[in-house]
């Protein structure tokens, strides 16, 4: 008899496939995700601390890789949510990625003054007559 739990199993279609399908091409787009936001983080970050920066991003890309599977625990008691969750927080991070300084008009950071500079005119753009902010 035939399996109908995907192609993997020998299955000619059905929920199964098309949940096989869903996921591989969700894979790609992580994947593809990872690689542009490696890139990303690389550009973003002033020149100074690119290497701690680029660290702090990695190690928090292996936390969300070790925690997003025990998220599929949660899709036990309603499938649903793993999907929910993660589709949020690509669309925060997408929402984010438009707050960054090159798409709002400024240079590129090439220092940590830069930055301080960037905050300091960001915090008078927003509150006039208010002090800038101070960065340790």
């Amino acid at each position: 008899t035939r399996d109908s739990k995907g192609l993997a199993c020998g299955g000619g279609g059905g929920e199964g496939s098309l949940h096989a399908a869903i996921s591989t091409l969700g894979t790609v787009c992580v994947s593809c995700a990872f690689a542009g936001g490696y890139v990303l983080s690389a550009e973003v970050l002033p020149t100074d601390v690119r290497a701690t920066g680029l660290a702090l991003c990695s190690q928090v890309a292996r936390i969300g890789g070790f925690l997003s599977p025990l998220l599929l625990l949660a899709g036990d008691r309603s499938p649903p949510v793993p999907y929910a969750v993660w589709g949020a927080l690509s669309l925060l991070a997408g929402i984010a990625t438009w707050l960054l300084p090159e798409l709002c008009g400024e240079g590129s950071l090439e220092s940590v003054d830069d930055l301080r500079q960037l905050v300091a005119r960001q915090s008078r753009r927003h509150r006039p007559g208010a002090a800038a902010v101070r960065i340790a």
